[in-house]
């Protein structure tokens, strides 16, 4: 690899490799970790970066924000270059994970803009949601009735330049309330299914093993079924069935993807038999959920579903979420399975859940 090293590493001229640079990988490493948290605007990283002695090898003076972007748009930072276009794995060390670089991307999508404190002079859900149109912020408003009631209304800042959003109608406060309530009931657990489920895991830990194992050749066969992808794709761009640009488009995500599928299967097979303990965690945190729910702690609510879920956004009144996994296979199940009178749970009326 002969191409000029990043910031964060240095081109070994013997060995013609890249390595990093003890002198700055761990600072690079730092900023861009910070970037990824969504509290930074591109100056504001900037700035950042300066104070930590990163600055232009020529003029010695901070980066320019052109720059700054560049390291945080950079797949090389996890393991990843680019050339021509298009993205190949690299024989470097990987400075962050594609984890780590993905969030980063999100932050970017966002302007960089900081994330206000969320109920900020009481609104709860400020910076909560955004748009469900155009992608714009959620904003809120207060108004106070002649009678002296106060009221908080939830609606599109309209600020995009370039579309028309017909997001006119306010959500109010107690209407996304309830919305949130019924949400985290999507993703909660009743105290039947706990103590089912921790019974399950104390008493049928081979079959848990079984799991284990079925999850992990799952994800070697997707990353194999990548891989014939990414080789047909190219004997197609050989073949010359398929054009230069829409050739690079496809391989780059493929890659991408590909990338993905190996950091979720390395990350599991570290932690082993760990599994078991995250599974007991998810149990408790699931039936918390619905405590949360008696307890009526709406920013308790709120706070539950901005840690487990992404793309909050808000279209003709409604409230709409994508949660991370295995959240999203418990939101997916039917009410009527998580609910139950009096007797025992039958653990086998949802194998598929527990699966």
């Amino acid at each position: 690899m002969s191409a000029k090293a990043p910031l964060g590493y240095f081109n070994e001229p013997r060995l013609r490799t890249i390595e990093p640079d003890k002198k700055t990988f761990a600072k690079v490493k730092e900023c861009l970790g910070a970037f990824a948290t969504g509290q930074y605007t591109l100056t504001a990283i900037q700035r950042k970066m300066f104070s930590l002695g990163l600055v232009g090898s020529r003029s010695g003076k901070p980066l320019v924000l052109a720059s700054v972007e560049h390291i945080l748009k950079n797949p090389f930072y996890y393991g990843h270059f680019q050339y021509r276009g298009e993205v190949h794995q690299g024989s470097h060390k990987p400075m962050i994970s594609k984890k780590l670089f993905d969030k980063i991307q999100e932050a970017l999508v966002a302007d960089g803009k900081p994330r206000k404190k969320r109920g900020e002079k009481g609104l709860l859900y400020k910076g909560f949601a955004v748009c469900g149109e155009c992608g714009y912020a959620i904003t809120a408003e207060r108004k106070i009735k002649k009678s002296g009631l106060v009221y908080h209304y939830y609606h599109c800042t309209f600020k995009s330049r370039t579309q028309k959003c017909s997001q006119t109608r306010f959500l109010r406060e107690e209407e996304m309330s309830r919305q949130v309530q019924e949400m985290v009931k999507k993703v909660s657990l009743p105290d039947e299914w706990r103590n089912a489920y921790l019974k399950k895991l104390e008493t049928e830990n081979t079959d848990v093993r079984h799991s284990s194992d079925f999850f992990v050749q799952n994800l070697k066969n997707d990353i194999f079924a990548v891989s014939v992808r990414l080789s047909r794709l190219t004997d197609a761009y050989l073949g010359e069935a398929l054009e230069l640009g829409e050739y690079l488009e496809r391989k780059n995500a493929l890659t991408a993807e590909k990338r993905t599928l190996e950091e979720k299967l390395s990350d599991f097979e570290r932690k082993g038999n760990h599994w078991l303990e995250l599974m007991r965690n998810w149990i408790i945190e699931a039936n918390q959920a619905g405590n949360l729910i008696k307890q009526e702690n709406l920013s308790g609510m709120k706070d539950f579903l901005v840690s487990i879920g992404s793309n909050r956004r808000v279209a003709a009144g409604m409230l709409l979420s994508e949660f991370k996994m295995p959240w999203r296979d418990l939101a997916e199940t039917p009410v009527r399975a998580r609910v139950f009178g009096a007797g025992e749970v039958n653990l086998s009326s949802n194998s598929e859940l527990w699966t």
